[in-house]
């Protein structure tokens, strides 16, 4: 039964539904501005766009061939979120537009909203949506922002610097860029295929909470594994289907030391890290990277490993969560790179 499980999982998988293949690699790009963890900050957003030059008095794009990243962690925590990703998806088609680019890479809490886990949203952000469960269909597979997502990497290069939210471990995984926003790709895709079979078989609503889902998923998966069909092909595809979801902890979308959670780019030894940064950046064929993630307590830009890692999350929101945050982005030209701060 076991070979026979792995072979529909096989299949299962490539028949899910294909996704927006956005593009990795970027050369013979002049500038590139980069910002991370804006976590609603709509205000202080602006505030680093326009310090920038990234865009006008009127918050339309000024910055022609700029490239501008973000890091992800755009939502929760600030009242904001859903302002900050209008914008967002405005300056994206503007960009294009005037032959510049937006490029938004996927942080843990852009995935926590994608699987209906929504407990660091605030009252003010399930209002902005319309309400809680308003919110979770938002960022669902059909929902404006959820498809929009849905499309978006968790690692882009562009020219010799590679931005990801968290990190790489090499002792969780030692894929390529591609194949890390692959595994993502694919992890999302299975978590929505197995909602959509509960949502189907009315165990669920149309908006679940992620642990609502994950509890359905294993009672139905443990139904499905002691029925008297439970040999049966299409059984078995379904029980397999709900696997994802029964299993999501041990996923590339929230294992600790995963992609979108890792924090080892901050807490390393300068000992430790060095060797391990200079092997990634040399499969990597990249000069440096960019990442958000772990909150610099002083609210600094740090530079790390001779300018080989710079770590860009400086708390933007601010307030009781980050005491001394501010707004900032990084600039990098051929003359190198420049932290910016917009106070």
């Amino acid at each position: 039964m076991r070979r026979g499980l792995i072979l529909v999982l096989v299949l299962l998988v490539a028949g899910l539904p294909a996704w927006a293949d956005s593009p990795l690699r970027h050369a013979g790009v002049d500038r590139i501005v980069a910002f991370a963890d804006v976590h609603g900050a709509y205000p202080q957003l602006v505030s680093v766009l326009r310090e920038t030059a990234v865009v006008d008095d009127s918050l339309h794009w000024r910055a022609g061939a700029t490239h501008l990243v973000s890091l992800g962690d755009l939502l929760d925590r600030g009242a904001e979120s859903r302002k900050v990703l209008d914008l967002l998806m405005r300056l994206e088609s503007e960009a294009r537009a005037a032959g510049g680019a937006v490029h938004v890479v996927l942080g843990n809490h852009e995935v926590m909203n994608m699987v209906g886990e929504t407990r660091d949203a605030s009252p003010e952000i399930f209002a902005s949506f319309g309400g809680e469960d308003a919110t979770r269909e938002a960022f669902g597979p059909r929902g404006r922002y959820g498809k929009w997502l849905r499309s978006k990497p968790v690692i882009a290069k562009v020219e010799t610097s590679v931005f990801m939210h968290a990190g790489v471990d090499p002792a969780f995984s030692d894929a390529s860029l591609n194949d890390i926003n692959q595994r993502v790709r694919r992890e999302l895709s299975e978590w929505d295929a197995g909602v959509r079979y509960l949502v189907d078989q009315k165990l669920i609503g149309a908006a679940p909470k992620l642990l609502d889902a994950v509890e359905a998923a294993r009672k139905e998966q443990e139904r499905l594994l002691s029925s008297p069909t439970r040999h049966e092909p299409d059984v078995q595809r379904n029980a397999l289907l709900l696997a994802p979801l029964v299993n999501i902890g041990y996923s590339s979308l929230f294992a600790p030391n995963g992609p979108m959670w890792f924090r080892g780019f901050a807490s390393w030894s300068d000992e430790e890290g060095g060797p391990k940064i200079d092997a990634l950046l040399t499969k990597f064929k990249a000069e440096r990277f960019v990442t958000g993630h772990t909150p610099q307590g002083d609210g600094q830009i740090k530079e790390r490993f001779g300018g080989k890692l710079f770590l860009i999350d400086t708390g933007m929101l601010g307030g009781r969560f980050f005491p001394k945050g501010q707004p900032s982005a990084v600039e990098i030209t051929s003359s190198g790179v420049k932290t910016i701060y917009a106070n």
